[in-house]
């Protein structure tokens, strides 16, 4: 199970090259994998009992240095070369902001709920910039969202870990393939946009939102009721 987990650095190896290649397409293909991957091996890892089987080795430290490497690292690399960042010294602060930031998520030891919801944006920033991307915003826009997720870091509010959490498990599982799906076709296709692959990746996309939203709603009612009990 470990070399499964262990994969993950052929993979970010292949898209550091692809991106350092121009072959954009496959960067994301590489970074694809190693998401996919990342979803699954804890979940057979646990199944498998890896941690009984070989206590001394944690897997736990693998995870976050390929995580680091094609969640942010690499992402954040390609969002310096091929997105409008405005002027280079304002791009590079920018890169930095989310570099130092996301290890507000790496290494905070409580990062995750009871129930498995992430606890502040997870540094997902491969997902963030291939939806700027994709969407081809301005570099104002650009800006003003990388902002809002360096932000976002920082804020105790909950996102769905599509494989963890079991409130609506399979409509989330369901969501995030086909946004994968509706966004790998879009990269595939760039820059054409399609409607209907437009609409594709902003339904899937936005009940995946709302499930992150509904938990801070369902939170903030629950400590609610608690003063009120008290």
């Amino acid at each position: 199970m470990h070399l499964f987990t262990l994969s993950g650095f052929l993979w970010a190896l292949l898209a550091m090259l692809a991106l350092l290649d121009g072959r954009i397409g496959w960067m994301w293909l590489w970074l694809g994998i190693a998401a996919l991957i990342d979803g699954v091996d804890g979940f057979l890892a646990r199944k498998a009992r890896v941690k009984e089987i070989a206590p001394w080795f944690d897997g736990t430290v693998v995870d976050i240095v390929v995580d680091y490497l094609t969640w942010t690292f690499i992402p954040v690399l390609f969002m310096l070369m091929h997105l409008p960042l405005g002027p280079k010294p304002v791009a590079i602060g920018l890169a930095v902001l989310i570099l130092v930031s996301s290890m507000f998520c790496y290494a905070n030891e409580n990062w995750k709920s009871t129930d498995y919801y992430f606890i502040g944006f997870p540094a997902a920033w491969n997902v963030i910039a291939v939806m700027l991307y994709v969407l081809a915003l301005p570099a104002s826009l650009t800006i003003a969202a990388v902002l809002v997720f360096v932000v976002l870091t920082l804020v105790p509010t909950h996102y769905t870990h599509p494989f963890r959490v079991e409130r609506f498990m399979a409509l989330n599982i369901i969501s995030v393939l086909v946004w994968m799906g509706a966004t790998a076709w879009m990269v595939a296709i760039y820059p054409a946009r399609p409607v209907w692959l437009l609409a594709a990746f902003w339904i899937s996309g936005g009940w995946f939102a709302a499930t992150c939203i509904l938990r801070d709603i369902r939170g903030r009612s629950a400590r609610s009721t608690a003063e009120a009990v008290e």
